[in-house]
């Protein structure tokens, strides 16, 4: 823990360099549009406390507890039909072998095509619960972006997801596909 903190930390730092580094070399007009100030928030800790969470995490941990128990029964059955055939193969002729196998594996896919099935409900579900409250607190974070003129904020509980709000006057894109355009094919 103390270890992803630190990097998380270091990674954040390397990209406010990064970030002042381009700012610098912005066009006068677009750092003139925006002071380019940094902030960044732990958008776990947020969701942890935004009203609603604790209800919406309540429900996903009582209904994957019910996948759970389906998961688990069903790996049960396919454990049992296993030792059965364990304990049977050796009386078995080659032709009844191969069609207990054969049924073995129908039952393996049955299973993990219903335990992909609740894990896909469980994620659809999150994305249901969770969603409202996630745009919410993008909703907020963008205001306190524009409120107090910053450039960019930073998501420190995620160091794959680096910028989660950003003043667009500071978009480039635009610009770098208009001068390869301009540029033509080379």
């Amino acid at each position: 823990m103390y270890l992803e903190r630190k990097m998380a930390r270091w990674g954040i730092a390397v990209f406010m360099g990064i970030l002042a580094i381009g700012l610098g070399a912005t066009p006068m007009n677009v750092s003139a549009q925006s002071t380019g100030g940094i902030g960044f928030v732990n958008t776990e800790l947020i969701l942890r406390q935004t009203p609603g969470y604790e209800q919406a995490d309540s429900t996903l941990a009582a209904e994957r507890a019910q996948y759970q128990a389906e998961a688990n029964a069903l790996q049960g059955q396919l454990d049992s039909a296993m030792a059965a055939f364990d304990q049977q193969q050796l009386v078995l002729s080659p032709q009844a072998r191969e069609e207990k196998v054969t049924e073995l594996r129908a039952l393996n896919e049955r299973i993990q095509g219903r335990m992909e099935e609740l894990n896909n409900q469980d994620m659809e579900r999150q994305r249901e619960l969770v969603s409202p409250l996630e745009a919410r607190i993008q909703t907020v974070i963008d205001g306190i972006r524009a409120e107090r003129n910053l450039a960019v904020v930073f998501d420190v509980a995620n160091p794959n997801t680096t910028i989660i709000s950003a003043d667009m006057t500071l978009d480039l894109t635009a610009l770098v596909i208009s001068r390869l355009q301009a540029a033509g094919t080379p």
